[in-house]
């Protein structure tokens, strides 16, 4: 696009407070609508996208929200894919077993590189993106293609089972999406996605690909990052209890002895 069509669309979006994103998705879409042809005629750009906002606020009371995001290509033909990663984390994965008839962990397994969020949106088929494309396997996209690993020695049957159990979980989460969103497509070259963040969404920088595709090739990518955020008074407990963690677990043990001790005298008492 344009660079003067990109500074339009970026200043829409900056020009509204954080409350106003849908406000800020119809002005950013109609931007790209009045801009676009100016910008093809002056130099073609094979993708371009941009975010509604590209920041969300994690406040007392958040009940999740939505990530909206549009986009041009100057391929009528192709497919588009847009991939919402979260950062990367260790999770150890855990199968319970029966020990003198009692429940207990009795195997785990540590995986490394594990988005912390994963969603996609595309116009490909399920069938199709279920496939070892190299095309898929080399970007990641498809919860089967991610490149998460482990330094523990198993065989691989059992890294498989234990890989499904990771999956599995983090779909039961809502952090995982149990299967592609169909992208809307506005017209051959218009493109927008929407995606869920729950209630429970870890916090740090997410990013956004967005790639074009055809006959088993990426034409083009492009990439925006989205900042999920504690504010106000989460943010500075949170902050606190990150660096002053040996405080801060002495305040909880303190609160939780005065709330017991609270409760426990109004009971007597009645």
């Amino acid at each position: 696009m344009h660079p003067h069509a990109v500074r339009a669309v970026r200043a829409a979006g900056r020009y509204f407070h954080a409350g106003y994103t849908q406000m800020r998705a119809l002005i950013l879409f109609v931007a790209l609508l009045v801009l676009f042809p100016c910008a093809v005629w002056a130099q073609p750009v094979p993708l371009q996208v941009e975010l509604a906002d590209s920041r969300v606020d994690i406040t007392t009371g958040f009940n999740g929200t939505k990530v909206v995001l549009f986009g041009t290509s100057d391929e009528a033909v192709a497919d588009i894919v847009i991939i919402l990663r979260g950062p990367e984390t260790t999770v150890a994965v855990r199968r319970k077993g029966r020990v003198m008839g009692a429940w207990m962990n009795r195997k785990s397994v540590e995986f490394r590189r594990v988005p912390s969020y994963y969603d996609i949106a595309s116009t490909l088929s399920d069938e199709y993106l279920e496939s070892n494309q190299p095309a898929l396997i080399e970007n990641q996209i498809g919860l089967n293609h991610l490149d998460i690993y482990t330094e523990d020695n198993e065989d691989a049957a059992t890294l498989d089972i234990f890989r499904d159990a990771l999956i599995r979980n983090m779909q039961e989460q809502g952090l995982y999406a149990l299967k592609p969103h169909v992208l809307n497509s506005l017209n051959p070259r218009f493109f927008k996605a929407t995606f869920l963040l729950p209630p429970g969404v870890p916090t740090g920088l997410y990013t956004i690909e967005t790639l074009m595709l055809r006959d088993n090739a990426v034409l083009s990518k492009e990439s925006r990052t989205l900042m999920v955020g504690q504010v106000g008074f989460n943010a500075r407990v949170y902050l606190f209890s990150r660096e002053y963690s040996f405080f801060y677990g002495i305040f909880a043990v303190v609160m939780a002895l005065i709330t017991g001790w609270s409760a426990f005298t109004f009971l007597r008492r009645d």
